[in-house]
């Protein structure tokens, strides 16, 4: 093709005839621009097309992190909520009379005293934040999206700290000061995981009388029941907020859901 173009700028200049070469000329550079053009172009698609396609694959990661996220928070609302429910329990419980009382109780505040921590699943999103590459994501709903969701996972550890705190000062600190601890595990053999729990009737009958003055003692103290009053109010929060994440990630899942089918 340029030994074609060469020929005939060669002949024109041969035979002098310059107004033609000119426009040749001319219309040589004019060619060679629009090729310039169409492959810049081409190369600007194919770049596209690649981060595009790099988009997809990050989104596709968020919406499986998120979808595990919807059975996260339902789990982590339902767990605090009961925990709220065990504390109001105890609040408004009557004191404890006899053994199987006692039992009775222990199991209430055992649902109070266990502590669990919301771990979410947002590897995804991390990685985007740390390599720098959130930029890919073009949705600003999507983007903003997350951000929003990680100021909230933020907050919630922040709240748990915060109760974490008073368990130990209104809740456990007490307990363990001033109650026979464990008094329904068997801690004669040690075993894999938690010890045998024991029955009101495997209790000896030595043992039984110092568990429910224990827990008379403990049925009405009241920096016990503040601690109870706060669990309450915490964990019932903290329901709250999971409760709510469920449909605010279920909508972040179906704008990526969007995005993904353009």
């Amino acid at each position: 093709m340029i030994k074609f173009f060469r020929k005939i700028r060669q002949r024109l200049v041969k035979e002098n005839k310059f107004s033609k070469y000119l426009l040749y000329a001319i219309g040589e550079i004019i060619l060679v621009v629009i090729g310039i053009l169409i492959a810049l172009q081409i190369n600007n698609w194919n770049e596209r097309r690649k981060e595009r396609a790099v988009e997809v694959n990050f989104l596709k990661n968020l919406k499986a992190d998120l979808v595990s996220e919807i059975e996260n928070n339902t789990q982590l609302a339902e767990y605090r909520f009961q925990k709220a429910a065990a504390s109001a329990a105890l609040i408004n419980g009557d004191e404890p009379q006899s053994i199987e009382d006692v039992q009775q109780y222990t199991n209430t505040y055992e649902r109070v005293f266990i502590w669990n921590t919301f771990v979410p699943n947002n590897n995804t999103f991390k990685e985007l934040l740390s390599s720098g590459n959130l930029s890919f994501i073009k949705n600003n709903s999507i983007k903003n999206g997350l951000l929003e969701l990680d100021k909230t996972y933020v907050a919630i550890a922040l709240g748990e700290n915060h109760m974490r705190r008073e368990y130990e000062t209104y809740l456990y600190d007490p307990h363990v000061e001033n109650m026979v601890s464990l008094g329904f595990f068997d801690l004669t053999k040690p075993s894999f995981g938690f010890p045998k729990r024991l029955t009101a009737a495997d209790i000896a009958p030595s043992l039984q009388e110092e568990l429910i003055e224990d827990a008379k003692w403990q049925h009405h103290n009241e920096k016990f029941k503040n601690g109870l009053r706060l669990s309450f109010m915490n964990n019932g929060y903290l329901a709250g907020i999971h409760q709510n994440l469920v449909q605010y990630i279920q909508n972040l899942i179906s704008l990526i859901d969007k995005e993904i089918a353009k």
